[in-house]
């Protein structure tokens, strides 16, 4: 896990840095927008199995993670998947889910501390909320499907955060 996380760290450090140094290339013959509409800094998969706490993938808030839930995964069927991330600013930050709805069955985010205590939740099928987060506090974030069964639905995701002014 933490080789894997090491790596994907490097891999994004490095992507990262080489697309700004293209875009500081072409910024003078680009015109840019003065508002920008850009959700996340990047769109990652998960990497299972990431089914606990000690399992969790690393998430940074303004990235953007895609997901699956329902299916079998190394021979256990999955529904959910667990995130760990790290508050650097104390402030409010909104997470969104994008993802399938059924009349029997929604997806659902939570907020643990780190010491595995509960925050806070989606309400009612919503597929975003806001919460206020702790400077050099670390969290995880949990996406499961509410209502989902052994081979019923199989949930695509995709979960963004942003920071709320």
């Amino acid at each position: 896990m933490k080789k894997t996380l090491l790596a994907s760290l490097g891999l994004t450090l490095l992507l990262s840095t080489s697309a700004g140094a293209a875009f500081a290339e072409d910024a003078d013959s680009v015109p840019v927008a003065k508002e920008s509409n850009l959700t996340s800094l990047l769109e990652y998969h998960e990497q299972e199995p990431n089914d606990s706490f000690e399992q969790a993938n690393y998430y940074f808030i303004g990235d953007a993670v895609i997901g699956t839930l329902g299916e079998k995964v190394q021979g256990t069927w999955e529904n959910y998947d667990v995130f760990t991330f790290k508050a650097f600013e104390s402030n409010n930050v909104q997470f969104t889910i994008q993802g399938d709805r059924y009349s029997d069955s929604w997806l659902e985010l939570r907020i643990y501390d780190s010491n595995g205590k509960y925050v806070t939740r989606s309400r009612d099928g919503q597929y975003s909320f806001n919460v206020n987060l702790e400077k050099g506090k670390e969290y995880y974030l949990v996406v499961s499907a509410l209502g989902l069964q052994p081979g019923g639905h199989i949930f695509d995701y995709k979960i963004s955060s942003e920071v709320v002014r």
